[in-house]
């Protein structure tokens, strides 16, 4: 991912974020392996992939390109298969971070970045943490919040927060109603309520 390739000036931190993001993608995860974790992005973008369960790969291509058709009972009817809460709770993970790379590259007027090659390892298989259900699809760890989202999957949750920063404002900067970039707090809220509106997110 070349700096000079863009034909408006970008942050360097907003690119390392992205770098960032690709390193993570080529690597182990908690619950599926580096090629798995590529083949998901892949299945995504509706490249036709045999390295991950269809469940995984159906799961991965609805969250991506037509997330609004998505339901309570659509996530019940995945977890109770092959595929378990935090395996889909990673899969979510993975492929919320690849869109908003990908569109941020679409938005530059930039094809996305090729998917990187897997690295070898084996998944962590780290122990969900205690999560508990709520008015959320999935468990998560204490009060139900969009920055928990992920919290059954702890790596997940920590990619999430690190990419967040760069690509609108860290956690701790959003309780900070001054803060600004080059636009200012009010103006960063318009053009992400008018994103959320135009993407129907109901959050």
């Amino acid at each position: 991912m070349s700096y000079a390739k863009f034909p408006v000036p970008v942050r360097p931190d907003l690119i390392e974020a992205l770098r960032k993001e690709w390193v993570l993608l080529s690597s182990p995860g908690t619950w599926w392996t580096a090629g798995e974790r590529v083949a998901i992005a892949g299945a995504a973008r509706g490249i036709a992939s045999d390295g991950v369960p269809e469940v995984a790969a159906q799961a991965a291509r609805k969250i991506y390109s037509d997330i609004t058709s998505t339901s309570r009972d659509w996530v019940n009817d995945l977890t109770s298969s092959d595929l378990t809460m935090p395996a889909f709770v990673e899969i979510v993970g993975i492929v919320s971070r690849l869109a908003a790379a990908d569109e941020f590259m679409r938005a530059l007027g930039s094809a996305p970045q090729e998917l990187p090659q897997p690295q070898p390892g084996d998944p962590s298989r780290e122990t969900p943490p205690t999560a508990r259900p709520g008015r959320a699809w999935v468990p998560m760890v204490g009060p139900a919040s969009i920055t928990m989202a992920l919290s059954l999957v702890p790596a997940e949750a920590a990619a999430q927060k690190e990419i967040h920063g760069p690509l609108y404002m860290s956690y701790e900067q959003m309780s900070d109603y001054g803060f600004r970039r080059t636009l200012d707090r009010a103006q960063m809220e318009l053009v992400a309520a008018r994103v959320s509106a135009i993407n129907e997110c109901f959050y």
